[in-house]
């Protein structure tokens, strides 16, 4: 244990040392991601704040616009980053905790990846703070992308696929594998699909190499059985929605060849450091430098394909245009953290079979000489890699210093207010101060109308929803109350969006046919009555859906509580009497 405790010590140092440079300059990152999930994120604290729990509707943030952004986006994780704002109430020190956080998990997940593989601990620690400062894992300082809450759990994916290949006689740990892919889908559907993809790949093969193929085929069927009902809340709202709206699908990305690979000349994707112990680690496979064992070559031929996959030598654009399904990834480095993962985990077995050698070796010489050696080095690469990453943090975060243009990624950014007014804005004691003020016009999940060939809808978002300005909107326990004066009796834009299972109140009544109609992007459009108006509207889903929302809040209570029994008392069995 004093060991573990030492390694999560060094994790939390490295982790505060990368968001040092954001934290000296007292810096908040407005990436190009920032202000979809601050307004998710800032959504969930006010519902905390309030008391006021709207599983389905966006009814503070998103422009209180009531679109169902949350409960398709992980849910739980959503509700946990508002409960750290909730707690911090600032948005500089939820940029910094967060960073800490998700850098300091990752650290931790690539441990436990490692030591339950039985690498060298020294090596273990240095793999696993290398792995802390991969793109996946900096991402979410620099730029807040959710692909670094998957990156920081990844190697927990690849410990439950990796067993598949290296325990014949247990491959499958029904917890383990349970646990950790109900995770992934909570977290971030994107990567739970890909790690899908991996386990598949090394199932094959564990088929192919496990002693008994019943009990494999099993434990997977019970696996599956569980993370299904473990991650019933995200599938069945999937299915509520999508049940009887046409939604709009996430950004589609038509040139993956152009912005979705690594440039070395244009971006920090990938650094120096890791490419060259990413091209070690496959050249000691192909020319056989040390024993390369089973476990080896299988996760670094993966790896390496994958690696190789976020190259600029790979036809994107033509296979993004005729295998439609393969476009869900938008971007080809999102198999980023999952390659470098991998080929780290590789090059630490490869430095584990070294270390035998070096052993041999230092017998015959000073065998203290040649160990401090080893750390010596493993220090300076992690150090030069530190100071590297805190180059790229301390760029980003000296964009907070203009005093004209504090946005660091304007790529489809609306402001009305920048520079000097906007950082106030920030440091507001209003959480959502700032938000009404700077906006990225992402429409994902919205309902859309059959036919919309000449929809555009970051535009129609931009001004049906957030530049509409006329309501006064107000959440309430069952949804949203919006108020307007009207000196006409035309139809009015709500600003609010309307799915198929919301229901509306307008001025008291439910709505007959001809007092409203919905627009291409859903907007929900009133007619009016002189004078003032007042609409309420709330989200109904079916029954079901409903209970099977508790019973899943249940069956993680319960999953959770049987597992650490369980972990208990193998714990206890393992300790000398």
């Amino acid at each position: 244990m004093k060991k573990h405790f030492k390694a999560s010590s060094i994790f939390v140092l490295v982790a505060i040392l990368i968001v040092l440079p954001q934290l000296v300059q007292h810096s908040i990152i407005l990436g190009g991601d920032s202000l979809f999930h601050f307004n998710r994120f800032f959504d969930a604290e006010q519902q905390i704040v309030h008391g006021n729990l709207q599983y389905f509707m966006s009814t503070y943030g998103f422009s209180q616009s009531g679109r169902i952004v949350n409960a398709v986006y992980g849910p739980y994780v959503a509700y946990f980053n508002g409960l750290i704002l909730y707690i911090l109430k600032s948005w500089f020190w939820y940029q910094i905790f967060t960073g800490i956080f998700v850098s300091f998990i990752s650290g931790i997940s690539m441990y436990y990846l490692l030591m339950s593989n039985k690498i060298n601990y020294i090596y273990a620690v240095f793999i696993s703070s290398m792995y802390m400062m991969t793109y996946g894992v900096l991402n979410w300082i620099t730029e807040q992308s959710m692909l670094s809450w998957g990156a920081m759990i990844v190697p927990l994916g690849l410990a439950v696929a990796i067993r598949l290949i290296r325990d014949r006689e247990q491959p499958i740990n029904i917890i383990e594998m349970s646990l950790v892919t109900s995770l992934f889908i909570e977290t971030h559907i994107l990567s739970a699909l890909l790690l899908i993809f991996i386990y598949i790949i090394f199932g094959i093969v564990s088929i192919c190499v496990v002693t008994s193929k019943k009990k494999l085929f099993v434990n997977l069927i019970t696996s599956i059985g569980i993370t299904i009902v473990l991650t019933s809340n995200i599938w069945l709202t999937l299915l509520e929605i999508y049940r009887s709206n046409k939604i709009l699908a996430p950004f589609e990305n038509e040139i993956p060849f152009q912005n979705g690979i690594i440039n070395f000349t244009h971006d920090d994707r990938l650094l120096i450091i890791f490419a060259i112990i990413f091209i070690f680690q496959i050249g000691t496979m192909f020319f056989k430098i040390t024993y390369v064992n089973f476990v080896n070559l299988v996760v670094t031929i993966v790896g390496g394909t994958l690696f190789l996959l976020t190259l600029p030598i790979i036809p994107w654009n033509y296979l993004f245009s005729h295998i439609p399904f393969i476009s869900i990834i938008q971007y080809p480095f999102r198999l980023l953290p999952f390659s470098e993962c991998l080929l780290l985990m590789g090059f630490s077995l490869t430095l584990t079979d070294l270390n035998h050698k070096l052993l041999d070796f230092s017998d015959a010489i000073n065998g203290k000489l040649v160990n401090n050696a080893i750390k010596l080095t493993f220090f300076i690469i992690v150090s030069l890699t530190i100071m590297i990453s805190q180059n790229n943090v301390y760029n980003v975060s000296l964009q907070w210093q203009s005093t004209t243009n504090i946005v660091h990624n304007t790529h489809s950014v609306e402001y009305t207010k920048n520079g000097v007014q906007l950082k106030k804005l920030f440091y507001s004691k209003d959480l959502g101060n700032a938000l009404r003020y700077i906006w990225k016009p992402t429409p994902d999940y919205l309902p859309t109308k059959d036919h919309t060939e000449n929809l555009h809808p970051y535009y129609q978002y931009d001004n049906e929803i957030v530049k509409n300005s006329s309501n006064k909107k107000e959440a309430n326990k069952n949804g949203l109350r919006v108020k307007w004066m009207s000196t006409t009796n035309s139809y009015h834009n709500l600003g609010v969006v309307k799915y198929s299972d919301s229901n509306i109140l307008i001025n008291g009544h439910k709505p007959r046919k001809g007092e409203y109609y919905i627009t291409d992007l859903g907007t929900l459009m009133v007619k009016s009555k002189l004078g003032r108006n007042v609409a309420n509207i709330s989200y109904q889903p079916v029954l079901f859906t409903t209970n099977m929302l508790f019973i899943n809040l249940f069956s993680w209570m319960s999953f959770l509580v049987i597992s650490l029994f369980i972990t208990l008392k193998k714990f206890k069995k393992r300790q000398p009497r």
